[in-house]
């Protein structure tokens, strides 16, 4: 392999309480890992409280580098209008100027939105982020991170031809599929797969870098990393620990707190089928020597979960793809035939 090849980094979705960041990093010590899930941080300052917002920017002075996210999320899920959106953030990003990425204020269309809607807000986004831009303190304009939204070539067109002429280093994509109550949940559709993979192309012809928004069970880090993105957040590996789940390195989420054959998502794992994968994949924590105290605590499923994506990472930027294909052969012949897709061996 050459030093030229393709290196994906996550950055750890914290818009979390003061005491959840704790227990989070008390429970990466406890798990003894040699990586650091928390290198990278996504905040939404808007929506964080003012002591976990403090405690970010204590790490961010260690050396932790810091996304403040825009609370495009907190629009589509009805928290916060757009228009309110413009105003709080240029406050706040302009009293918080430490951070080492900001995204500007996007609007993002859900795919429950006819296309009328979806245009509305396409053009939204490119309009604000411009003038948004624009109205930043030239110093933070360098880490400006414009948002990339569309459901047609033409609107993902749009926006690159607006971004571009800005001079921006990097920018992000956010138009992949949503489902669930307030269309809260990020998938990656097939077409939102090619249409990123579209978007970090252009780009990448400019010298720019781009970020995907919201995606982060294990195996869609392989789908991303196969499309060439150079970053993305997730806030999944929380989430799925709150629903009981947990994950494995370039794989599915599994249910390890009760047995569930109703639903695929929610399919319950046994012990010894666990124990199993993780020596398939790799995987080592000491939050994983009890089967009790792995099923009864959220946080140490969150914290292995963060340890997992980690792993998935390192073993992409790795370059050894035939020990990702050999997993797989090992646990899913769907997710091989999604391999095979995305990066092929030959």
């Amino acid at each position: 392999m050459t030093s030229e090849r393709h290196q994906i980094q996550f950055f750890a979705s914290l818009t979390v309480t003061i005491s959840d960041i704790h227990k989070i990093r008390k429970h990466l010590e406890i798990s003894q890992t040699k990586h650091e899930p928390l290198k990278n941080i996504l905040t939404t300052p808007l929506f964080v409280g003012r002591q976990s917002l403090e405690e970010i920017r204590r790490l961010s002075e260690l050396g932790h580098r810091v996304m403040f996210d825009s609370g495009g999320y907190y629009v589509q899920t009805g928290r916060i209008s757009y228009d309110e959106l413009y105003a709080a953030l240029m406050k706040t990003y302009k009293l918080h100027q430490w951070a080492g990425i900001y995204v500007l204020p996007d609007n993002v269309p859900r795919s429950q939105d006819d296309g009328e809607t979806v245009d509305r807000k396409v053009r939204d986004t490119i309009e604000q982020s411009v003038n948004f831009f624009r109205s930043m303190p030239d110093h933070l304009k360098p880490r400006a991170m414009p948002v990339v939204h569309g459901h047609t070539y033409r609107q993902i067109d749009d926006c690159l031809t607006a971004y571009v002429k800005l001079g921006i280093k990097q920018l992000g994509f956010g138009s992949f599929g949503t489902f669930g109550k307030n269309s809260q949940v990020n998938v990656a559709t097939p077409s939102a797969l090619e249409f990123a993979r579209y978007t970090i192309q252009i780009a990448h012809q400019h010298g720019i870098r781009v970020h995907t928004f919201g995606l982060g069970v294990p195996v869609v880090v392989m789908m991303l990393y196969g499309i060439r993105a150079d970053t993305f957040d997730s806030s999944s590996w929380l989430k799925a620990a709150g629903f009981g789940q947990i994950f494995l390195p370039l794989t599915r989420a599994y249910n390890i707190t009760h047995k569930n054959s109703v639903s695929d998502l929610q399919r319950g794992i046994k012990w010894e089928e666990f124990r199993a994968l993780c020596q398939v994949t790799g995987h080592e924590c000491r939050l994983c020597d009890s089967r009790d105290t792995l099923q009864a605590h959220k946080m140490y499923r969150a914290a292995h979960n963060l340890i997992v994506l980690a792993e998935t990472v390192e073993m992409l930027n790795s370059g050894n793809l035939e020990r990702t294909r050999d997993i797989y052969r090992h646990t899913s012949a769907r997710y091989q035939k999604e391999f095979d897709k995305w990066l092929p061996l030959s």
